[in-house]
């Protein structure tokens, strides 16, 4: 599923603006993987940049939902159902991981054969735990945990960061973003974020070929 055929409810109490856009610079990220996967360049410098920081960001964001997300929520929901989302959305978490190291182990081994099968099983398992997730337990999210417990969660996601990462972060995840989004993401940030972005963060992001090579 693309970023276009991607419906999202209308907009509740709680903004998941940046959890969205994540989900889909990881679906941008996954399709070029891929694309350049078919195509027979897992050597290519440029796939390797890709990756680098798709895997960086990744491990973040789950680092941070495993900790300062789903802990907070597993305390405050009620009954089996809701408690089995949660168990869902770790499992998944954790089936990533071997996906996650054999793409690590083609690209390094430049094994082309084998980049393709397991570029696209990453995808296949990545995209379906990210629809699960807006699909149940983001609205578990809203339900149980609200306008503060998901202010808690991106104050995680800025700490992990910090400001080094912010620097990657922000530019990769409006990498090919549409005006509307990226100023809803930008209007979130103090003053000196925005001039750091235009000025250095994102002029120094794009001098690095990802995935294309150019």
């Amino acid at each position: 599923m693309t970023t276009k055929d991607k419906e999202r409810p209308a907009k509740g109490r709680v903004d998941f603006t940046m959890m969205y856009a994540a989900h889909d610079a990881f679906r941008r990220d996954l399709a070029a993987l891929v694309s350049v996967a078919s195509a027979g360049r897992a050597a290519d410098a440029a796939v390797r940049a890709g990756w680098a920081t798709f895997k960086n960001q990744l491990h973040i964001h789950h680092t941070v939902e495993d900790t300062a997300l789903w802990p907070p929520l597993r305390d405050k929901v009620h009954g089996p159902y809701e408690a089995a989302i949660l168990d869902a959305m770790e499992a998944e978490h954790a089936q990533l991981d071997p996906l996650l190291s054999s793409v690590d182990k083609a690209i390094a081994a430049d094994d082309r054969a084998g980049l393709a099968d397991r570029a696209q099983a990453l995808s296949d398992a990545l995209g379906a735990h990210m629809e699960h997730e807006e699909d149940e337990a983001l609205p578990l999210v809203e339900l149980r945990l609200g306008v503060p417990g998901w202010a808690g969660f991106l104050d995680a996601i800025r700490r992990r960061q910090g400001l080094r990462g912010g620097a990657e972060f922000l530019p990769w995840l409006l990498d090919g973003a549409g005006p509307e989004l990226r100023r809803r993401v930008l209007a979130g940030l103090p003053a000196p974020a925005r001039i750091l972005f235009r000025l250095a963060w994102r002029p120094r992001y794009v001098r690095t070929a990802r995935w294309s090579g150019r």
